[in-house]
């Protein structure tokens, strides 16, 4: 099909739409009233705020107005057709030119309005922009997703050559990042989450509860839930004597280490599924700002048409650029708001933070969202996307905060409109919302003791020399994901991309923001001698290694080499479960007043583990029986009365370890769809999601190719049967 040829088809769609659309033609009409309105008054503003921009009354403001539409229908669908294919960022510089040069044709096509100069076209046409912005967000008749453009959008994504239709339904599986079940559970009935309400209150969906085994932190989930194998993954992140190395999570080339180790080509994603946000892929097909895939060139946002729909609409990058803006505003006075407030516990707020929470709240938000209504009208079977916003904020400001429960809302929201699109899409879909784990609370580690646990440890063994891995690790990691995806892609957008991020970039991936601890060389060899102690922490849970002593050194060797140590640590006022490995008893866990023997379950004492619940214990073996299990696993101090806990990274919202919700994440699916075994562990999650997809007739597993044809040769040459 050639460029007119698109183009009439643009037109015929757009008719098409406005003669049927689902909302009905007296919503139409009522928001085609509001959108006038919003217009004129946008466009009074620049009249009233410019002097070079002048209107003899108000029907020529009107009038002008009316031109401005019809521009904007007649020429900004020729912008797109014509520039889409090669660029997004040349599409974003064409709006820009034509957003001034609209202004600039109101002079001699709209009587008695004046555009003084080229200045005042420039200023004009983003005064006018930036108030329509946020008269349309303050009204809410932005670009929901029952608005035209929004409609539009995905009836171009339905047209698509590679769309699969079905009856059978398709799954789209929600994660809400960090979402613990008991605090949904209270925002249900506190008034909240709209959206999640009604489905639980209608039966139309079951709200249950699993639980995240140590360490409850997102790769061990997301590889438990998505390939169903997180027997090997310790931590967030955790060091590897034989390779002399540190593996972190989020890092990229450590990210795609974790899906080899995992996967056995039979995740979740595996049957033409699609990958959006996450860490790991799940085997699926096509992968969007998914951290194991970045460096992957045939994957990421290269391959998504989803960026139309970002600019489809006229103002969409502003709208984004606004509300980002508002959320970086926003972020500073919640902030001074509990500094005056003396709100406790809390933690430094101050930048690059409020970047990062505007850039995962606003724009990764909303690009994901996109990103799964373009999949969903492909026809994908099943979807999986994890909204971070709440997690995000959750670290800085507490799990139960105002500002934390608002974005939560905002995923609520977003739930709302999945919910609405799939109503349009070729195939009917099935939703499946989850988290991969909670949040706990506490001051940290740190702030409670003025020193970090690296630091006692390092005082304890004389000064040693130290490695440590104890600064929040993912802040930036989404946004790195985006850009790096970006970077990838082909033509202007790539290009440009590198350019303006070339600085930042290592080996191929875009890292801003403040980087996370040095990571090690491997090997060390001869160069460099590796560091007498590593300290990894992931919320209160830290993997304590000895690097200059082989394999997992034992309670024996560490008093003789350090008396004194691990009593003295387990007695800190900040741990509360120590767990060593001894040569005569086997693993032991540690506590300020008793001691836990895990082999036999023997208790002296004061129990340790049973403090932390009645998962802690198979949490401790489980972890006890991993390769790379520390020589010390610490678990910090929970308080009874109020289950907060002292992470061992700066973060006051943590996870990773045992205490409080941490560990009590929730799935909620469809009524119809039973819980058929105790959901215990990330690998329990999926073998019931597989059930429930294997039911739907969704198999796992790429197709298995058709045996080659024997060849005369092979059959000559083939030994008889007995």
């Amino acid at each position: 099909m050639n460029t007119f040829q698109r183009l009439v088809a643009f037109y015929g769609l757009q008719v098409e739409l406005l003669r049927k659309w689902r909302p009905g033609r007296r919503a139409l009409i009522r928001r085609g009233i509001v959108t006038f309105v919003v217009s004129f008054l946008s466009l009074l503003a620049v009249v009233a705020l410019l002097p070079s921009v002048t209107a003899t009354n108000a029907g020529a403001i009107a009038l002008a107005v009316i031109v401005l539409a019809v521009l904007n229908v007649l020429i900004r669908p020729v912008l797109l057709a014509l520039l889409a294919p090669v660029s997004v960022i040349l599409v974003v510089i064409a709006t820009l030119i034509w957003q001034v040069g609209s202004f600039l044709l109101l002079g001699p096509l709209v009587p008695g309005f004046t555009i003084g100069n080229l200045g005042a076209a420039i200023v004009g046409s983003f005064v006018y922009a930036i108030v329509n912005t946020f008269l349309t967000a303050l009204l809410s008749i932005d670009q929901d997703d029952d608005s035209y453009y929004g409609t539009l959008v995905r009836s171009l994504a339905g047209r698509r050559a590679d769309v699969i239709r079905s009856d059978k339904p398709g799954v789209l599986i929600v994660q809400i990042d960090g979402l613990a079940h008991p605090i949904l559970t209270h925002q249900i009935r506190a008034g909240r989450v709209p959206v999640i309400s009604d489905w639980v209150r209608s039966r139309k969906m079951t709200l249950d509860r699993w639980i995240a085994l140590l360490p409850s932190q997102t790769s061990a989930s997301q590889a438990g839930i998505l390939h169903g194998n997180n027997s090997f993954i310790p931590a967030f992140r955790w060091w590897e004597k034989p390779r002399g190395r540190m593996l972190v999570s989020n890092h990229p080339e450590d990210a795609i280490e974790i899906v080899q180790r995992a996967s056995d080509g039979e995740g979740l994603l595996s049957n033409d599924g699609a990958s959006v946000g996450n860490l790991v892929s799940g085997d699926a097909v096509r992968s969007y700002i998914t951290m194991a895939t970045i460096k992957d060139k045939s994957q990421g946002l290269g391959r998504s048409q989803t960026f139309f729909s970002f600019f489809a609409s006229p103002y969409g990058y502003l709208h984004t650029l606004v509300l980002t803006v508002g959320e970086i505003v926003k972020e500073y006075v919640q902030a001074n708001r509990a500094h005056r407030r003396h709100v406790e516990p809390s933690m430094h707020r101050g930048m690059p933070y409020p970047v990062a929470r505007a850039a995962t709240n606003v724009a990764l938000r909303a690009l994901s969202t996109s990103l799964v209504i373009e999949e969903m009208y492909r026809g994908t079977p099943v979807i999986y996307v994890d909204y971070t916003d709440y997690d995000e904020i959750a670290h800085h400001s507490g799990p139960e905060r105002g500002e934390t429960l608002d974005a939560l809302d905002g995923v609520d929201l977003v739930l709302g409109a999945l919910e609405k699109a799939a109503a349009d899409a070729p195939r009917p879909y099935k939703l499946i919302v989850l988290s991969d784990h909670g949040q706990s609370l506490g001051a940290t580690f740190l702030q409670r003791y003025g020193k970090t646990l690296q630091e006692v440890i390092a005082e304890r063994m004389g000064g040693a020399s130290v490695e440590a891995a104890t600064q929040p690790a993912d802040t930036w990691g989404p946004v790195n994901a985006a850009l790096s995806e970006a970077a990838q892609a082909g033509h202007v957008t790539g290009a440009m991309t590198r350019a303006a991020f070339r600085g930042r970039t290592v080996d191929g991936v875009i890292q801003v923001g403040d980087s996370e601890e040095s990571k090690p060389e491997e090997g060390g060899g001869a160069e460099k001698a590796p560091p007498e102690l590593v300290v990894c922490a992931s919320g209160n849970l830290a993997l304590i290694y000895f690097p200059r002593l082989p394999g997992r050194v034992s309670l024996e060797t560490i008093e003789a080499t350090w008396p004194g140590l691990v009593s003295d640590l387990a007695r800190h006022p900040g741990v509360g479960a120590l767990m060593v490995r001894s040569d005569g008893h086997g693993t032991i866990v540690f506590g300020p007043e008793g001691a836990h023997y895990l082999a036999d379950d023997r208790v002296d004492g004061d129990d340790p583990v049973a403090k932390y619940g009645e998962y802690a214990l198979a949490g401790f073996q489980r972890v006890d029986g991993m390769e790379f299990c520390g020589d010390l696993v610490a678990i910090s101090l929970l308080e009874s009365e109020t289950d907060e806990v002292a992470a061992f990274e700066e973060l006051i919202g943590s996870h990773g370890g045992l205490g409080g919700a941490q560990t009590q994440p929730f799935i909620l699916h469809p009524s119809e769809w039973p819980v058929d075994e105790p959901l215990i562990g990330a690998e329990a999650v999926y073998r019931q999601i597989r059930r429930w997809l294997e039911a739907a007739g969704i198999p796992l597993g790429k197709p298995a190719a058709a045996p080659p044809e024997p060849t005369p040769a092979a059959i000559a040459t083939a030994p008889a049967e007995p």
